[in-house]
């Protein structure tokens, strides 16, 4: 299926019109952005025009008034699909834990929406250096847990390997710059 991304992208931006990202400067479609262009970087496949519109389009049902019904309509099952296989409900995580509720639920995901999923805890790494120090600790721990489950618990495919690999590599240059903030912040 051909998809007009700038459809989607205009799409995307309305619908998080308002919104920022942990900075409070950041437009937060920024971050739909980001994982987008990290899962046409990495995945090649006869979908990915799909799936690429589904990264854009991967917080509207959980950060926006979008339905389901509404994406189906506008771009079609495959990528209002994918959408909700990346959507965090509500309360599971409240019950469960986050990490919890994310190990499980991306050891089940179709390869296209863990792709996506992977993308975005990339991306969110990538940008972790506006949040909060207890923020950031959490996404550091919540993501090496998730990485090490869905490793034990699942078939990857290359695509997702290569991403896993990616994280790893996010991951030690953070603990490398957390390491050096913290020689000069004590002067040594």
């Amino acid at each position: 299926m051909r998809v007009d991304y700038e459809y989607v992208l205009e799409f995307a931006k309305k619908k998080h019109e308002g919104q920022f990202r942990a900075d409070g400067v950041t437009p937060y479609i920024n971050h739909p952005i980001q994982v987008a262009a990290i899962v046409k970087r990495v995945k090649k496949s006869a979908d990915i025009d799909s799936i690429v519109a589904a990264a854009l389009l991967h917080d509207t049902l959980e950060d926006t008034y979008t339905s389901y019904r509404e994406l189906t309509d506008e771009f079609g099952e495959m990528v209002a699909s994918m959408v909700m296989e990346v959507t965090t409900a509500s309360y599971v995580p409240m019950l469960i834990g986050k990490s919890n509720y994310l190990k499980r639920k991306m050891v089940d995901m179709s390869n296209y929406a863990l792709v996506i999923k992977l993308s975005d805890r990339l991306a969110n790494l990538i940008d972790s250096k506006t949040l909060s120090e207890e923020r950031r600790y959490r996404l550091i721990v919540d993501t090496h847990d998730i990485i090490e489950y869905i490793e034990a618990h699942r078939e990857l495919t290359g695509t997702q390997k290569v991403l896993i690999t990616e994280i790893r590599e996010q991951l030690a240059k953070i603990k490398e710059e957390n390491m050096e903030e913290n020689l000069n912040n004590n002067n040594i």
